[in-house]
């Protein structure tokens, strides 16, 4: 068996088990709820209004990821949702919000693919591929979502939001791993790792961006920035 195959099989296996541990904690929440609802049935109005607000989040993803955020407009949302205009003030605050509320969407998604990836890394090396990995195959699944997620919140609101976004999301895994990886004498001792997990992921969205656009060999590119990372990092 190749290590191609074994790693394949060793991530499947760690994502059966996050799987089953989440329909366990869902069965359990799933049971509470059926006990609640034999109490409290979900009103007509709060089925609709929560409806309501999953078209808007289908339709403020396609278009942030089509256009970009200054070219999408929440009239805009509103009409690809197929609600009126005033639904959208029902959910959000305003276009900023719904943004926000959208890389929030996208962040816990890719923590997904990242869980199952980080369930086998090990070294330095082999976890630096795992991660690339979940990123691009979550890339792959959903196409210009992490470009869009990743525009800097700074060039859009003069004010402290009081949200995380991906980035720092994405960053702390990093730094929680760089941290690791120094105390087990991998990464160099004097490495900062919060400079260096924005660093990371500045340099991911920078590489695949110009990796997508090249239509460079994906198993390649992996390979090449997993080399460079580790010569950076290691002492």
């Amino acid at each position: 068996m190749t290590m191609e195959e074994t790693g394949a099989r060793t991530r499947r296996t760690a994502q059966a088990a996050i799987l089953e541990d989440r329909e366990r904690d869902d069965a359990s929440v799933s049971a509470g709820e059926g006990e609640a609802s034999d109490a409290i049935q979900l009103s007509g109005a709060a089925r609709r209004k929560r409806e309501s607000r999953r078209k808007l989040m289908a339709a403020a993803r396609k278009l942030f990821v089509e256009r970009g955020y200054h070219e999408t407009r929440p009239q805009d949302i509103s009409r690809e949702a197929g609600v009126g205009h005033g639904t959208f003030y029902l959910h959000f605050e305003d276009k900023l919000d719904c943004f926000l509320a959208f890389t929030e969407e996208a962040a816990d998604e890719l923590h997904v693919f990242v869980e199952t990836h980080h369930a086998v890394a090990g070294s330095i090396e082999e976890g630096i591929r795992e991660l690339l990995t979940a990123i691009f195959e979550y890339s792959d699944e959903n196409p210009g979502v992490l470009a869009a997620a990743l525009t800097d919140v700074s060039v859009l609101s003069t004010g402290d939001t009081g949200r995380r976004m991906p980035v720092d999301r994405w960053a702390e895994v990093w730094s929680e791993l760089l941290e690791k990886w120094k105390e087990t004498g991998e990464a160099a001792p004097d490495l900062d790792v919060r400079m260096a997990g924005y660093l990371i992921v500045g340099a991911i969205k920078q590489g695949g961006a110009y990796g997508y656009r090249r239509k460079l060999d994906r198993t390649k590119m992996i390979e090449g920035m997993t080399r460079l990372f580790v010569r950076a990092l290691k002492k």
